[in-house]
């Protein structure tokens, strides 16, 4: 596939850098599908993925750091006190970020998928209320529930926008998100006893499942959920982005 990129320094000296992805191949009459991936990790998952199942399929833009990751700021709301900078995120994303991928090849604006995990993932839900327009589906990778004294299951509870009743939106958690995996259950007695402690806290597949349900409950249908087998947090979104987005694709 065809590469390019963006360095780009925002209004709070922040350095992003920005890769487009798409194939070598004339573009179709309108345009190529956008998949937008948040964090270089999932979206070189997401980028592999395409490049070996679907190599002429879709663009793929990837939105990291070059410097400092802010991640905790750019994907969280401000709450309680906390700097979130969700709203500059989206902000940017909407004049800058979406933008200069247009430019650099035929796009279809009305085909865009946005992957997000962990905190990508609430950033990602954050937009379907906010911006519901921007993308016509989501993959939701393992959301942090925990985050905010249960920010999202909140926010969820909200009536979604008219624009937001039919966005697809595809959730997945991993399997020992909320239970010890094998590598965990190795470690010493004490440490083994924090993470299951940590673990059941968080609570995230039960929270995803809820979040799943609570999404489906406005929109009808049944819920749009998957655990990933053998996957602990980290693991997940590597394994769920490419997948969410591969059937996106075949829909």
């Amino acid at each position: 596939m065809q590469l390019e990129h963006l360095d780009f320094l925002s209004p709070l000296g922040r350095q992003y850098r920005l890769t487009l992805a798409w194939p070598h191949a004339f573009a179709p009459a309108q345009g190529w599908p956008l998949v937008c991936a948040l964090d270089l990790p999932q979206f070189e998952a997401v980028l592999a993925a395409c490049a070996k199942q679907a190599p002429q399929a879709c663009a793929v833009l990837g939105i990291g750091y070059s410097g400092e990751n802010w991640r905790d700021q750019d994907f969280t709301p401000a709450l309680n006190g906390e700097a979130g900078h969700a709203s500059d995120f989206l902000a940017m994303m909407q004049d800058v970020f979406l933008p200069w991928a247009y430019a650099q090849t035929p796009l279809n604006p009305q085909r865009r998928l946005l992957c997000g995990h962990s905190l990508g993932g609430l950033f990602a839900l954050q937009l379907l209320y906010q911006q519901p327009e921007l993308f016509d589906a989501l993959v939701v990778s393992s959301p942090s529930v925990w985050w905010g004294d249960e920010f999202l299951a909140r926010l969820l509870a909200q009536a979604l926008p008219n624009a937001a009743l039919t966005t697809p939106v595809q959730f997945s958690v991993g399997e020992y998100e909320q239970s010890l995996g094998p590598a965990e259950e190795v470690l010493p007695e004490d440490k083994r006893e924090q993470r299951r402690l940590r673990l059941q806290e968080r609570r995230m597949v039960d929270g995803t499942r809820e979040l799943a349900q609570a999404l489906a409950r406005q929109q009808g249908g049944e819920p749009r959920f998957r655990i990933v087998p053998g996957c602990n947090h980290s693991q997940s979104g590597l394994a769920a982005l490419p997948q969410g987005c591969l059937e996106w694709l075949a829909d």
